[in-house]
């Protein structure tokens, strides 16, 4: 979904299988929609562990965004990251997404950059409250 010009294993990552991470799945009527990966990972700019979580390759089916799924998905990311003890999530979001990350309380820092053979990202990031 969001590198179909991609090899399976080119969408490996560092950290997939680590105990902390979460793969997340949208399906509507059984078939799998949308999909966001978490990894408890400080921000680049940090210096020292955090409690900091990154969220990466999420996606939703092209013919289904604006239908709410990568919002759900996105929320299940921030409570489970809350209930991880987390308290902040960030991404490199695609500068075509970024409405849809300010949208759901996400703030862009730095200058847009390039990711090879992918396009142009923003870092983003949002704090996690707890409203308790």
């Amino acid at each position: 979904m969001l590198r179909p010009n991609q090899s399976p294993n080119m969408v490996v990552y560092p950290g997939d299988e680590d105990v902390d991470t979460v793969h997340l799945g949208a399906y509507t009527s059984g078939r799998l929609v949308g999909v966001a990966s978490l990894y408890r990972e400080p921000p680049p700019d940090s210096l020292r562990t955090t409690t900091a979580w990154r969220l990466r390759g999420m996606a939703v089916d092209k013919t289904l965004q604006g239908s709410g799924f990568g919002a759900a998905l996105l929320r299940a990311c921030l409570e489970h990251a809350l209930q991880q003890g987390g308290t902040q999530v960030w991404c490199n979001a695609r500068a075509t997404a970024m409405g849809f990350y300010r949208s759901l309380g996400f703030s862009q820092k730095g200058d847009p950059f390039e990711l090879p053979g992918i396009g142009l990202h923003h870092f983003m990031w949002r704090t996690l409250e707890s409203s308790r």
